[in-house]
């Protein structure tokens, strides 16, 4: 389909098929998820990358607003749509613990509905509605699973960043009387162009799970229903991003020059803000036993590297952060994948409850293998190009504290996403899971296994993004990265991929052939052993996974209880103050409605009174 307004209309009328149909039987809503969703993906990859997207709007021309494209639309749009389609694939499987399946299945593609709005619009007030469309979707995705606090909480959060983004638009509308994105955008000077940065930053770093707003992060995706995870992670997550790109590239550096560091202030305090989140999320995510929780840290912390690349306003460090968003919206979405496909299993995420799954699951093993190789930046993932990239920025444009936030950051990464490695896939194999385990279906292992190709493709030949990418940079007014067909010019040097990929396969063919021409090892019984001269009568006593980095937590152990205990009595703080509004505001006494009435009337007829 080539009209965008057409997709839109018909996605919208998947969506309530979805619904008729899963009211008939739960698991034809799930299927119509993933029909809606590769009508939209194919639409899009057809269309919209190549430009030939058609974007008239004739039905519904008061409600959609006016559409346009660009490069940075269709980066996000095919990027996002591609991961609502992967997930898809699991909702027939996950349909069953759903309380309400139908209602799940049309929130999933009216969802799926608002991200692409809020990509394609060029109206301020339809790209509100749109984030807002995103919000309330969602939002019910999350108590269909195990809770209603972690919605709640994630309701909070949003509700302050879709608040502070409204203000922003309005005080834009102040000045120029329209809400056309573009014409505000570079209208805006002076005190208003702060204020409007400063809100919508707020708004970015709610939606992208930074500090100090990433308190929902790791709730939400630790109770939300295991396939809804990779779709706040891989998806849902990156609009924070797209609304980064357009208050920290599109409207430039914004506050007083720095002269000493060459830097506008607000641009600076956001990438310290973006490696403390590197920081937080890393120590965070090291001492998680819960598999979910660990990856919902680990999202937090690469949303920093996300906001440190933006911030710097360079053409190899914003190349970087845009590549980083695809990379890290591919591997999560396969991690998060991996751990529901073993949840689905055992029914559990808990790294200390699990172990030897790499026995039953050898295929999800190495999706799981490959998402965090991209994860921790280690090539030939596309993890590592974009962690170079970012890397190049840092170190050239000499800011030591940033540059020692993200070398911890990716180093810490090797440490948490080590450990259910270690202990979940390639651990001792424990009896209850001997028999009861086995590979997940073939159609779960399908979009993890198309995950992982492309974890792969954007390490080995990342030039095909990089160059779509330069024409974001294009589009941006700012110099583009020099590429060549296999090489990608940094501040500091050349990178070849394709070489270093080459190397690491032959490395990895000679450690195969090493393998299979040594005399094989001995099968022994996993009893059949001798630990400190105690004999060891349980096989769970051979398993190592809890207090995995117990040494180094003690480190900052301290640190992380004060900072929990700040946020607990602001959310008490918050409680309470919710509690005066209910009690003047939505109270059940007449007297007291009436009063408030009063005063409304008499405010708005203040005007025309004086």
């Amino acid at each position: 389909m080539a009209n965008l307004e057409l997709i839109i209309i018909i996605t919208l009328g998947f969506g309530m098929l979805a619904y008729l149909l899963g009211n008939l039987h739960r698991t034809l809503g799930s299927v119509i998820t993933i029909l809606g969703s590769a009508f939209v993906f194919g639409s899009l990859a057809m269309y919209g990358y190549t430009d030939t997207l058609d974007l008239t709007v004739n039905y519904l021309p008061g409600v959609l607003g006016d559409l346009g494209a660009s490069a940075l639309s269709h980066y996000f749009a095919l990027l996002v749509s591609f991961v609502y389609l992967m997930v898809a694939f699991f909702n027939p499987y996950y349909i069953d613990k759903q309380k309400y399946p139908a209602l799940y299945s049309m929130l999933y593609l009216l969802s799926l509905v608002g991200v692409i709005g809020l990509f394609y619009t060029t109206n301020f007030l339809a790209f509100f509605f749109y984030f807002e469309l995103v919000v309330w979707s969602s939002l019910f995705l999350i108590p269909l699973g195990r809770t209603r606090s972690s919605a709640s909480l994630y309701y909070g959060f949003s509700a302050f960043g879709g608040f502070s983004l409204l203000v922003a638009i309005l005080l834009m509308y102040s000045g120029t009387e329209s809400f056309n994105i573009a014409l505000n955008l570079a209208a805006l000077s002076g005190t208003t162009k702060v204020f409007v940065f400063l809100l919508m930053m707020i708004s970015a770093l709610s939606k992208l799970g930074a500090f100090p707003l990433h308190i929902w992060l790791p709730n939400v995706l630790t109770d939300a229903p295991d396939p809804v995870t990779g779709l706040f992670s891989g998806g849902l997550e990156k609009l924070g991003a797209f609304v980064a790109v357009i208050a920290l590239v599109r409207l430039g550096g914004v506050g007083t020059m720095i002269s000493a560091l060459n830097i506008h202030l607000f641009n600076y305090i956001i990438m310290i803000l973006g490696a403390i989140t590197i920081v937080i999320g890393t120590l965070m995510a090291i001492r998680q036993d819960d598999a979910k929780t660990l990856l919902a840290y680990s999202s937090m912390s690469n949303g920093g590297y996300i906001l440190v690349a933006l911030g710097f306003m360079t053409t190899t460090s914003i190349s970087g952060g845009l590549l980083h968003i695809f990379a890290h919206a591919i591997a999560s979405t396969s991690a998060f994948l991996a751990i529901g496909a073993v949840a689905r299993q055992t029914h559990t995420t808990k790294i200390s409850e699990l172990g030897g799954m790499i026995h039953k699951m050898p295929i999800t093993y190495m999706v799981y293998l490959i998402a965090i190789i991209s994860m921790a930046g280690i090539p030939p993932m596309g993890g590592f190009i974009s962690k170079w990239l970012i890397f190049q920025g840092v170190i050239s444009e000499g800011f030591i504290f940033v540059a020692i936030a993200t070398f911890f950051g990716s180093i810490g990464s090797f440490l948490y996403v080590f450990r259910p490695l270690a202990a979940l896939f390639l651990g001792q194999e424990l009896p209850e899971y001997k028999t009861s385990v086995k590979e997940a279906p073939l159609l779960l292992l399908i979009p993890m296994l198309l995950l992982s190709g492309l974890n792969i493709l954007s390490g080995v030949v990342p030039n095909y993004i990089l160059r779509y990418t330069n024409k974001i940079l294009s589009e941006l007014n700012i110099a583009q990265l020099n590429l060549t067909q296999f090489t990608i010019q940094g501040n500091n040097g050349d990178l070849h991929p394709l070489l270093i990929a080459s190397m690491f396969g032959i490395g990895v063919f000679v450690a195969f052939i090493i393998f299979i021409s040594l005399k094989k090892s001995k099968k022994v019984d996993l009893m059949d052993t001798y630990t400190a001269g105690n004999f060891i009568y349980t096989e769970q006593h051979l398993h190592y996974t809890s207090n995995f980095y117990a040494p180094l937590e003690r480190l900052y152990e301290a640190y992380i209880d004060k900072m929990q205990r700040f946020y607990q009595s602001l959310s008490i703080k918050v409680k309470e103050l919710g509690e005066v509004f209910k009690y003047y505001f939505f109270t059940y006494k007449p007297e007291i409605t009436v009063f408030w009435i009063l005063i409304l009337i008499t405010l708005l007829l203040w005007g025309d009174i004086a």
